[in-house]
């Protein structure tokens, strides 16, 4: 990380930050396209998982490369420069990197479901979870439920406060107008 004065290196503050995200963005490429994708997400210290569809982009590109990068970001408002240039934004983010596999076990894709589900609904919704539910499960639109697991080899966070002062800042640029 070049800016090693924003690094967060304690892993109880990015979990933090992913248990906190409500979107997280995951990175993918296939045949030198890439693509990006917003998902509800959960998060265990080790893996992420979400859910999807069982067709789309999504699967298309996982299928054909599983190597992801995986985003959440908290915006903490406008950091003011003395020059418009200088202004910035505070923030808290996470981006890991990992494997993608697409689970199949019925117990794996209940625990993730579940997990997910926590985090959005709430414990009584989860525990109406079951593998025999994920498995039976099908979309207004006929789909059956995919669920990914990305098993992190790498995270790291990183954050910029909003300060007082402006210590960090450069000094403003002097631009003139020439006819």
């Amino acid at each position: 990380m070049r800016r090693k004065d924003r690094e967060i290196a304690d892993p109880t503050e990015i979990a933090k930050i992913m248990s906190d995200a409500q979107v997280g963005r995951i990175g993918l490429s296939m045949n030198e396209q890439p693509y990006v994708v917003p998902v509800n997400f959960a998060f265990d210290r080790e893996r992420i998982y979400f859910h999807c569809a069982d067709i789309g982009m999504k699967l298309d590109f996982l299928r054909t490369n599983p190597r992801v990068c995986f985003e959440v970001d908290e915006n903490l408002g406008t950091v003011p420069g003395p020059a418009p240039w200088l202004f910035g934004t505070a923030y808290r983010s996470v981006i890991a990197f990992g494997i993608a596999r697409i689970l199949t076990d019925p117990d794996e894709k209940a625990m993730a479901t579940k997990l997910i589900t926590t985090k959005y609904a709430g414990e009584q919704m989860a525990d109406m979870i079951t593998p025999r539910l994920t498995e039976k499960y099908r979309s207004s639109l006929g789909s059956r439920l995919v669920v990914v697991e990305i098993k992190v080899d790498s995270i790291t966070g990183k954050h910029r406060e909003i300060s007082p002062t402006l210590q960090d800042r450069q000094a403003p640029m002097v631009i003139t107008e020439t006819g």
